[in-house]
């Protein structure tokens, strides 16, 4: 992205020069005070090259940083000879040409108050040469203000990515809440004039409003698809676009009919959103007040949404039977209590009475047993004249979606809770950052303690051996498929190898995959069980075929020696030849029982797959 360059005289009135320069200006000849203008050009298009890095949408820290070495030594008073390095957490960004010599000047970068790294500007020729403008020491002030930029920088994008990354976490919140959202972009004319609203997001209820799919309306514009409320619309939104004041309005959706209580602000410059809940039974109620006291009687009656009446003093004088149930009071007790005897006491203010103009507050309230329920209040005057200071207040029950998002809260922290406590290694690694989180089984199972994984790349740990079957899953992985019952040998801290069976799940990230998350697991010991098992296995083998072999070579001189013994005349040494034949007989009916025993072992460990 290239970077424009500041206009010549700029508004600031900060100049970046060496003090004490300001009581020479007169006595210096017309070239220094040139080359010293010159100079500050320089240092104020650099620093306004630096700051709109902050303007570029979804950038990283290493691009940013990258980006800020290249164009630092622009603004430096001997611009070929200088050259910068910036190193932030041990990872070094250099402009071309970098080398690190005696003539230099370097400022600490601090993020979120704690020292990061370091900016360096050097010059490559060790002493100045002749015709330099002015020392290196007149620089200060520029790598201090080049040092603080850099660090808020840095802390402006790790708050971007904080933010997109909880933007997928809402995501599901956002789609199932009850009121309508929609954020336009405003569009203008050539003379800067708000004239319509570009639909960049919005949730299914407001599609609903809308009677169109949510990429059927991404895009469009508002006055395109209603071009009823063009004029009156351009007033109300111009208005709210231009002074940035927030409003609340009952506006009718002209197609349908519909009625909605929208309240429509600014969330930055250039954008509107417009949040809005269905009141169009209330509406009804409210025209059919006017009309008729029996037909108002009948709607206050039937309606599911809880409804009371207050008076000025801010007591209940009329609540229909949902607002009855809603709190379990009878009317007789209702009615003599305030409306703020019904609001949880932690959750009161001032004043006790409900607001009079048109408004939704979500608040706690207590009932008869002593539950505490969330209702969300929806106040207005009530328009008769013989009921002249009566506020209506219409209670919606959300006791369910609040407990929903604190469910999401308490959900993502037990997840980190367990992850914490697992007896397994459970880490998040990304594509272009490393690994974001490891759980504190790292340091039982490689060595490591958790800060000292932060950053790195799990590739640099996988071994040689296992690192085909790891280059597989990573493929896997990229297509957006899970990988389960990988097995890959890794690096310790001491040397070691440690063998991690591992389950794998792809990070999706506006529809691409942007890292993995990983459980593992420590089955070293379990690989070196299996070893042995195939070891003894073989010895068992080994041990039947000697048997065999050993027992058919003792037989047959057995025989020939007992043959011989026969031939013998005297009676005494055939008789002990016999007694040893039949020794040796006995040891090697021994064998056999052994080759057969070992044989029973091998079909056992095959017929149990143990082998």
């Amino acid at each position: 992205m290239p970077l424009s360059p500041p206009p010549d005289e700029p508004d600031t009135p900060d100049r970046l020069s060496a003090p004490g320069n300001t009581t020479k200006k007169a006595e210096e000849p017309e070239s220094e005070r040139r080359g010293d203008r010159d100079c500050g050009i320089r240092e104020l298009r650099t620093l306004y090259a630096i700051s709109r890095i902050t303007e570029w949408h979804g950038v990283s820290v290493d691009e940013a940083l990258r980006e800020i070495a290249a164009i630092l030594p622009g603004g430096w008073l001997d611009p070929e000879d200088a050259v910068a390095r910036i190193v932030v957490d041990d990872r070094e960004y250099r402009s071309p040409g970098f080398v690190r010599t005696n003539r230099r000047q370097e400022c600490p970068i601090v993020v979120h108050g704690r020292d990061v790294g370091r900016v360096e500007i050097c010059y490559r020729h060790a002493q100045p040469r002749e015709g330099d403008a002015q020392p290196l020491a007149d620089e200060r002030l520029l790598i201090d203000a080049v040092a603080g930029r850099i660090g808020r920088i840095i802390e402006r994008i790790l708050a971007d990515e904080a933010v997109r990354r909880s933007e997928e976490k809402y995501r599901l919140l956002f789609e199932h809440l009850l009121e309508s959202y929609t954020l336009y972009e405003v569009v203008r004319d050539d003379a800067g004039n708000s004239v319509d609203y570009r639909i960049l997001e919005l949730n299914e209820k407001a599609a609903d409003v809308f009677g169109l799919s949510r990429d059927e309306l991404i895009g469009r514009r508002l006055f395109d698809i209603f071009p009823a409320i063009r004029e009156g619309a351009r007033v109300l939104y111009g208005e709210v676009t231009e002074t940035g004041v927030s409003v609340r309005r009952r506006l009718q959706e002209p197609k349908t009919g519909r009625w909605y209580d929208m309240r429509i602000y600014r969330p930055q410059a250039g954008r509107l959103a417009v949040t809005g809940q269905e009141i169009t039974g209330q509406k009804r109620a409210e025209l059919a007040l006017r009309e008729s006291e029996e037909r108002f009687r009948e709607i206050f009656e039937q309606a599911g949404t809880g409804i009371a009446l207050i008076d000025p003093q801010g007591r209940i004088s009329r609540a229909n039977p949902a607002f009855v149930g809603m709190f379990g009071y009878d009317e007789d007790e209702l009615y003599a209590m305030r409306f703020s005897d019904l609001i949880y006491l932690p959750d009161r203010g001032e004043p006790d009475l409900p607001p009079r103009e048109n408004a939704a507050q979500d608040k706690r309230y207590v009932t008869k047993d002593g539950r505490v329920i969330w209702g969300r209040l929806t106040t207005s005057l009530l328009r008769d004249p013989e009921e002249r200071g009566l506020v209506i207040g219409m209670m919606e029950d959300i006791t369910d979606r609040r407990e929903m998002q604190d469910a999401l809260l308490e959900s993502e922290e037990r997840f980190r809770e367990i992850a914490q406590r697992s007896f397994d290694m459970i880490y998040t690694c990304y594509t272009d950052r490393g690994i974001t989180y490891i759980s504190p089984a790292v340091q039982r199972i490689l060595g490591y303690t958790p800060d000292e994984m932060i950053g790195e790349q799990c590739s640099d740990y996988v071994l040689e051996k296992t690192r085909p079957d790891w280059q597989e899953a990573r493929v896997r992985v990229a297509r957006g498929e899970p990988v389960e019952g990988l097995v890959v040998e890794l690096r310790r801290k001491d040397g070691t190898v440690a063998v991690i069976e591992m389950n794998e799940s792809p990070i999706v990230e506006g529809g691409r995959v942007v890292g993995v998350q990983t459980v593992g697991r420590d089955i070293s010991e379990r690989r070196c069980y299996e070893d042995m098992r195939l070891q003894a296995f073989e010895q068992i083998e080994q041990n039947i075929e000697q048997f065999a072999v050993l027992a058919d070579h003792i037989r047959l001189p057995l025989q020939v020696i007992l043959g011989m013994a026969d031939l013998i005349e005297d009676g005494t040494p055939s008789e002990k030849i016999r007694e040893q034949v039949k020794r040796i007989n006995g040891i090697v009916k021994q064998l056999d029982e052994g080759w057969v025993e070992s044989r029973e072992i091998r079909e056992f460990l095959r017929r149990n797959e143990l082998v």
